[in-house]
C-alpha cells in the first residue's frame, strides 16, 4: 500500500514525465487556485516538481471569505516555492455585461 508520501512522489513524477515527453516542452505549469482543498493539493504538488508554476485566481462574485482562501494559498504557496508566480484575474466586471 502506497503512503501519502509515495502517492505525492508518485504524481510528481508523473508531472514531470509528462512534460519532458511532450515535443515541445512547456515553459511552465498553470494551476488554478480556488481556495479548496482539491485545487491546493493539486497547486502544492506541482509546485514540488520544481518546475515553474503560474498558481491561478479567477474570482467571479466571490463570496470574500472564498477568495480569502485563494488568497492566503497563494501566500502560502509563494513564501513556500520560489518557483511559483501568483496570478490573479478578477472576472467581476465582464460577467456585469
Amino acid at each position: 500500500m502506497m503512503t501519502a508520501a509515495d502517492r505525492i512522489q508518485f504524481i510528481k513524477n508523473w508531472i514531470k514525465n509528462y512534460c519532458n515527453s511532450m515535443e515541445k516542452k512547456p515553459d511552465s505549469l498553470v494551476v488554478g487556485v480556488s481556495g479548496g482543498i482539491d485545487s491546493a493539493v493539486v497547486s502544492t504538488i506541482s509546485a514540488m516538481t520544481g518546475m515553474k508554476v503560474k498558481a491561478l485566481s479567477m474570482p467571479i462574485r466571490q463570496l470574500k471569505f472564498q477568495d480569502d482562501l485563494s488568497r492566503a494559498h497563494l501566500k502560502w504557496l509563494k513564501n513556500k516555492f520560489p518557483n511559483v508566480d501568483e496570478v490573479i484575474i478578477n472576472l467581476d466586471e465582464v460577467f456585469n455585461v
